[in-house]
């Protein structure tokens, strides 16, 4: 976690995040400081935890008003304790009846029960339903080849019953954007990226 953190705080850079928060140059955008963040992940399919810091930043406004910024990691989403990688995981694996510990170890005896990733894939897989990303990347491919993804695409989820509909449709329609190059990549760390989940 160490190697994250220096790559993860180097590598902020002020001005893109000027440019996608259309941050006037007259305002004052600065680092103030971190905070520490709990996350669940998986190494080598055993269960892991780490403290992790999160950078925030201080947008002093012209007019004096001051507002202050969290940068997560594409890897963390806001009010979730679990990575993307962890989420993606048990979205594409875990089948209705199922525990997640039937698909990853908890060697060190991290969580009495699922609960906690239960919740956090849940939340994803509602945020998925609720704003309608799936849609929004189809109307993108259609858009770009005149023709939409088919249900033919998602046969494989009609045959397994995965627990977390959404996410994994979801991340098969990214997967086929990606191949398309109608997107930069597939996985739910660049979607939380791209679509920004609950940042």
């Amino acid at each position: 976690m160490k190697d994250y953190e220096k790559k993860y705080l180097k590598g902020i850079c002020l001005r893109s995040i000027r440019k996608e928060l259309n941050i006037p140059k007259s305002d004052k955008l600065k680092k103030n400081g971190t905070f520490e963040r709990g996350i669940y992940y998986t190494v080598e399919n055993d269960l892991k935890y780490s403290r992790i810091k999160i950078q925030t930043l201080l947008w002093q406004h012209a007019s004096g008003e001051k507002e202050y910024i969290s940068i997560f990691p594409s890897f963390v989403v806001k009010y979730n304790k679990v990575s993307t990688d962890l989420i993606e995981y048990i979205s594409t694996n875990v089948r209705k009846g199922e525990s997640v510990f039937d698909y990853i170890e908890d060697f060190g005896h991290l969580l009495e029960c699922e609960d906690i990733l239960i919740r956090s894939c849940e939340r994803i897989n509602r945020t998925a339903a609720d704003k309608k990303f799936t849609a929004l990347l189809n109307a993108k491919y259609t858009e770009t080849f005149n023709s939409t993804i088919t249900t033919v695409n998602f046969v494989d989820y009609k045959k397994i019953k995965l627990r977390f509909k959404e996410t994994f449709i979801l991340l098969k329609t990214a997967l086929i954007c990606s191949d398309a190059m109608i997107l930069k990549g597939g996985s739910l760390s660049y979607l939380n990226e791209f679509f920004k989940f609950l940042r």
